[in-house]
Order: C-alpha cells, then sequence, then structure tokens
C-alpha cells in the first residue's frame, strides 16, 4: 500500500480499485484509485503522472464520518457505481463490476451499521411493519395469523382509502406473501390429514 501505513488496530476488510467521479459524473481524466476500507477508514490511493515521475495521493476518510440517517447508513449503490456521503462531503466510486460494487458496500455498511445484509432487511421489514400499524392502528402480522383472508380483504380495502400510501401497499404485500404461506403448509398437511382419517375409518 504505497503511501498508507495501517495503524497498530486497523484491519483491511476490502481492497479494489475504482474511478472517483467528481460530483458524481464522468470526466474526461478518468485516475483510477485504489480503494482500501479498513474497520477505521475509507482510504482512496490515487496516482498523479507529473513530468518525469508518478505522484500518490492518499485521501483518508474515517469510517465514522459516514452519514446515518434514521438508522440507514449513506451509502448507495447504483450498480457499479457506490456514493458514500459523509459528513465532509461525498465520494462517488465507479468500481466498473457491480460484484466488487456489492463486496465493498456490504462490508461497509455491516461495519458501519454492526449488522449483515439479512439481518439489515429484516430491521428495515419490521420497521415498515411498525410503522404500518402505528399509522392504521391494526396489527398487520396478528391479523394475518389470526385471520389471513381477512387481512387481504382488509389490507386491499384500506390501500385504496386516501393517505394510505406507500407503506400501505407494503403491507399488502407482507399479508398477502404469510397467507400464500399459510395456504401452502395448509395444501402440504392435507394429505397426511387425509391418510390419517382414512387410517382411522378403516380401524
Amino acid at each position: 500500500m504505497e503511501n498508507y501505513t495501517l495503524q497498530e488496530n486497523e484491519t483491511i476488510l476490502f481492497r479494489g480499485t475504482a474511478i472517483i467521479l467528481p460530483d458524481g459524473k464522468k470526466s474526461k481524466n478518468e485516475e483510477e484509485h485504489d480503494v482500501l476500507l479498513t474497520n477505521l477508514n475509507i482510504v482512496l490511493i490515487g496516482k498523479i503522472k507529473k513530468l518525469f515521475k508518478t505522484v500518490n495521493t492518499v485521501s483518508v476518510h474515517s469510517v465514522s464520518d459516514v452519514k446515518i440517517y434514521d438508522e440507514t447508513v449513506q451509502i448507495v449503490r447504483r450498480k457499479a457505481v457506490v456514493d458514500i456521503y459523509l459528513k465532509s462531503g461525498e465520494v462517488f466510486a465507479d468500481f466498473k463490476k457491480e460484484k466488487c460494487a456489492k463486496e465493498f458496500c456490504d462490508k461497509a455498511l455491516k461495519l458501519i451499521s454492526g449488522y449483515s445484509k439479512f439481518v439489515r432487511s429484516v430491521k428495515k421489514t419490521q420497521k415498515v411493519i411498525n410503522e404500518t400499524n402505528e399509522a392504521l392502528d391494526i396489527d398487520v402480522v396478528d391479523m394475518a395469523k389470526g385471520a389471513a383472508t381477512f387481512v387481504c380483504e382488509a389490507t386491499v380495502g384500506v390501500g385504496t382509502l386516501s393517505g394510505a400510501g406507500k407503506k400501505t401497499k407494503i403491507a399488502s404485500k407482507i399479508a398477502s406473501t404469510i397467507l400464500n404461506k399459510t395456504k401452502k403448509k395448509e395444501t402440504q398437511m392435507l394429505p397426511e390429514a387425509e391418510a390419517k382419517e382414512t387410517e382411522e375409518v378403516v380401524k
């Protein structure tokens, strides 16, 4: 790592290359940077050619400088481009490959939030359910467990009301998913129940 020395308590979590986009847009002079993600910093190492020599530039951003809004880390991936919103500015990095961009994002988000992608998705879904429950004064999960058919009819009906909006549509999808899983489970149990019933009749 040219011109960057790890601290005693610093470990590399990701290493790759990306083109830094000024203001999030491509420029004529695209300079490739080495991108390091450590447990402490996001490090960008660039190379500037000057006459007969190449000079390395090092930009270090503390992971604690990354913005967090409403429990959401402000690192956004747009296919192969990653937008990093810092308290001191923004960094837009084009990793060229979606796989590399995704790997960087997953590791950065887990580092900063403390949760894996799966846990973050579960928490996000739970948050939407809680907000829907509070806004509409209902319990989506309880309704789905207790009366799956009624839930689908109710959420579809509520979805047409003025002001229900996006959150109600999401609640409707959640309810529909639970209903489908419930029906699938019941369908799988039918052959077993019928077999048992037949056996009792024969006896």
